[in-house]
């Protein structure tokens, strides 16, 4: 009976133990369930994370074999032109593979030499003219675009290059000139009728660059760069509606957004729309942090939403790296009176307007440049005033076109001399970049 008794007993103890264990078990899985459950998202986040550290580390290894494969290009570039001194296609492709990498005196060696061994080949010119371009030498650039069409009138890349040449001087009466006689060859180049907008903008002659425009993006419907300069002729034109049109149309179907966003953020920040304004800036931003035109409007956007400590801070970062930016310190200036730091402000108001005045002289002698291109007495002014300001180049060219205009100028020939000797050029009128000619 005693033991019938234990028997019992131990069976109803180990029955005690087995529902223990499978309520621990029971709580164990609701724990791992509920667990799964709450960090469902932070799990999610760390495949993200993983996933962008493995795209990442990709494209670190795609750079990595993209610098080691220009290397050794350069290495058996260089070992080219060492066995074949005299063979200026040598020296061209080695140049090429130099710009790539961004060493652009090295490249302009190697073009140079390209061309005074071969100094009738035209496209040798146009490419030696473009290095010196990316190079700051836009005075012995323009030489080199003038030579590559003396030798073929029709060459379009030369053509092009002079007249943006000529359109950022403000040439532009020489550029549409220019540019019409290469109609003729090339009606069928989009990128011509594009060049031939900008010149017309830049005239006011808004309708003129619109139907260039047009006629651009018949003739390649997918070119992604004529949408921008198309809205901002609508948008001048007071065209808004027209504008955002335009930009709308157009960001989903580029690959890089980028600039046709910070077209569209300008346009919503004028007419009123500052949230729209900030999340095209913001999106600007994500992918590029530092772009200073997205954080200009980032900063216009938040000044209107009332937010003047986030408009100081945006602004901030462009006064630092550049301070002549649209108007960026009177803007930041303003900003610190708002917010009652009114000597710092006042300060920072007075040395923009002092600029802006500076800016506002150089403008305004662009602007009568563009409606008297021949006028010897406004090239002459320019041309100090390049030269007060250390823009070499510019002083170069200006003094040059003087000389042209009135070969017995004396002051343009002094001024000239001066110009070339600070820059390091040849003492002579024209300062030709290659012998040889």
């Amino acid at each position: 009976m005693q033991r019938s008794k234990n028997g019992i007993k131990v069976e109803e103890q180990k029955r005690i133990a087995e529902q223990k264990r499978l309520r621990f078990l029971l709580a164990l899985l609701a724990f791992v369930i509920l667990f799964g459950i709450v960090s469902l998202p932070w799990q999610m986040r760390i495949r993200r994370h993983l996933a962008l550290l493995h795209q990442q580390e990709l494209q670190r290894q795609a750079l990595q074999r993209a610098q080691e494969e220009a290397t050794l290009g350069l290495q058996q570039a260089a070992q080219e032109v060492q066995v074949h001194p005299n063979d200026p296609t040598a020296h061209a492709h080695y140049a090429a593979l130099l710009e790539q990498q961004g060493r652009f005196a090295e490249a302009e060696e190697q073009w140079q030499k390209a061309v005074q061994l071969d100094p009738k080949d035209a496209n040798l010119h146009v490419a030696y003219a473009a290095c010196l371009d990316g190079n700051g030498k836009e005075d012995v650039a323009m030489l080199e675009y003038e030579r590559a069409l003396r030798l073929d009138p029709n060459n379009l890349r030369a053509a092009l290059g002079l007249a943006l040449r000529y359109i950022t001087l403000g040439w532009n009466q020489n550029a549409l000139a220019l540019l019409k006689r290469q109609l003729k060859a090339h009606d069928d180049s989009s990128k011509l009728h594009v060049t031939l907008a900008m010149a017309y903008f830049q005239l006011t002659r808004l309708s003129d660059a619109e139907r260039e425009l047009l006629k651009a993006q018949q003739l390649d419907p997918h070119d992604p760069s004529i949408f921008g300069p198309l809205a901002e002729v609508y948008w001048t034109a007071n065209q808004t509606q027209k504008a955002l049109q335009t930009l709308n149309q157009a960001i989903p179907l580029v690959a890089d957004p980028t600039p046709l966003l910070l077209e569209r953020a300008k346009i919503y920040n004028t007419i009123g729309q500052p949230d729209l304004a900030l999340k095209d800036a913001e999106a600007v931003l994500q992918r590029d942090p530092h772009d200073l035109e997205a954080l200009v409007q980032e900063g216009k956007a938040l000044q209107a939403k009332g937010d003047i400590s986030g408009a100081v801070r945006a602004w901030k970062l462009v006064y630092d790296s550049n301070p002549d930016m649209d108007n960026v310190g009177l803007l930041l200036g303003r900003a610190f009176i708002a917010l009652g730091k009114r000597q710092a402000g006042a300060a920072l108001i007075q040395k923009s307007l002092q600029m802006s005045r500076e800016d506002s002289r150089w403008q305004s002698l662009g602007r009568q440049i563009m409606n008297a291109p021949t006028s010897v007495p406004l090239h002459l002014r320019l041309a100090w005033y390049y030269l007060h300001i250390g823009n070499l180049p510019r002083a170069i060219i200006e003094f040059r076109e003087v000389c042209r205009l009135d070969p017995q100028n004396r002051v343009a020939k002094k001024g000239l001399a001066m110009a070339l000797q600070r820059a390091g050029r040849p003492l002579t009128d024209l300062s030709p970049a290659t012998a040889g000619e």
